[in-house]
């Protein structure tokens, strides 16, 4: 059975959801760093930041959307243990608020005077009002926000690119890049939220196909994560040439304002504010998605529905609000540490369960 509109809609949503905060500037940064040696970077950076997440979210389609059969092999503490310690990384605690900083970065060029709490705070009234209803989630993110997300960014790209300068030879090797590659798609965290999106796509799925099989909607989940990754690795490609065209163009600033500081260079003062709200919107449809599993984990798996399923997801909000007070440099270093040691041994335990013939004995929950 195959349905071409619901695959785009996955697809589409799936690249969505992943192309979030940190895959909107680390890549730039990357190439800003390693320039005429790029290609050596974004060969490793396809390795942690698309291949090794999607074999996350296969896995997981394989276990049929749902988190404990996933984890099942880690026992139900372990299972517990690591999925609060994944939602805290990917919700309130690290990429949430991280989304928030990444877009009021865009939003600081254009009006320098924007203090970052009164930005942050409009952000997150916007990300209650997306999370308020969960039910057409994957529709909102998939149909609604990706089409003007991705569209924003292949045009800002296409243009850039075509006015920008040559790009520099550095003192670097191949290997170097690679290893550099391969580290900072740690950053993206994107395999720490693979099962979170996976179960939604799932869940999708399986709502518009009601008769599929389970083959069948394992075969639609391989396509649709196809569809997305290749998405994902031609804007990895042009956000990378991106930052090594224009590296002398980036010195002394932030990374989180790299983006919009090129589309100002290539296009002008007036593109500022197209990107910035690009921006704004890419980082909003990630957040909400992160939002809304923390906020279910909280109400049904901590709090045990004793507490009212909004009031969990104004307090999300808050606590997301409150750590992008830190800082965009402080979170990067906070989920750093975190990060080096955590993120190979998911990526052992993703192959592994991509791989593993046991059934787990865990009742199917999305």
């Amino acid at each position: 059975m195959l349905s071409p509109s619901t695959v785009l809609t996955a697809g589409f949503a799936m690249f969505s959801m992943f192309f979030g905060s940190g895959n909107l500037v680390f890549p730039i940064a990357a190439g800003f760093k390693t320039q005429g040696m790029f290609l050596y970077t974004l060969a490793g950076w396809i390795v942690t930041a698309v291949v090794v997440p999607f074999i996350g979210v296969m896995g997981l389609i394989r276990s049929e959307g749902s988190r404990s059969a996933y984890y099942g092999s880690l026992g139900k503490s372990g299972a517990f243990a690591i999925n609060f310690l994944i939602f805290m990384l990917v919700g309130p605690f690290g990429v949430v608020p991280r989304c928030m900083l990444v877009s009021f970065g865009g939003f600081k060029l254009m009006s320098p005077e924007l203090p970052v709490w009164c930005f942050t705070i409009c952000f997150s009234l916007s990300l209650l009002c997306l999370c308020w209803q969960k039910n057409r989630l994957v529709e909102i993110i998939g149909i609604f926000l990706t089409p003007f997300k991705l569209g924003g960014i292949v045009l800002l790209i296409i243009v850039s690119l075509w006015f920008a300068t040559p790009v520099q030879p550095v003192d670097l090797s191949g290997k170097d890049c690679f290893g550099y590659g391969l580290e900072i798609g740690y950053q993206t965290m994107d395999l720490m939220g693979a099962p979170l999106i996976a179960a939604s796509i799932y869940a999708f799925l399986k709502k518009k196909l009601k008769t599929a099989t389970r083959q069948e909607l394992f075969k639609l989940g391989t396509i649709s994560s196809l569809l997305g990754g290749t998405i994902l690795c031609l804007v990895y490609y042009g956000f990378m040439a991106l930052g090594a065209h224009y590296a002398n163009d980036l010195v002394g600033l932030a990374q989180e304002q790299y983006l919009v500081a090129i589309a100002q260079k290539a296009l002008g003062y007036y593109a500022v504010p197209i990107v910035s709200v690009t921006l704004a919107v890419s980082c909003l449809a990630t957040a909400t998605l992160l939002t809304t599993m923390w906020t279910d984990f909280l109400y049904k798996d901590i709090l045990k529905k004793q507490v009212n399923r909004h009031v969990c997801l104004c307090l999300s909000i808050f606590v997301a609000f409150a750590m992008s007070l830190l800082g965009f440099a402080k979170i990067v270093s906070f989920l750093g540490n975190i990060l080096e040691w955590l993120y190979p041994l998911m990526i052992i335990y993703a192959v592994y369960k991509l791989f593993d013939k046991k059934k787990s004995e865990q009742p199917i929950s999305a």
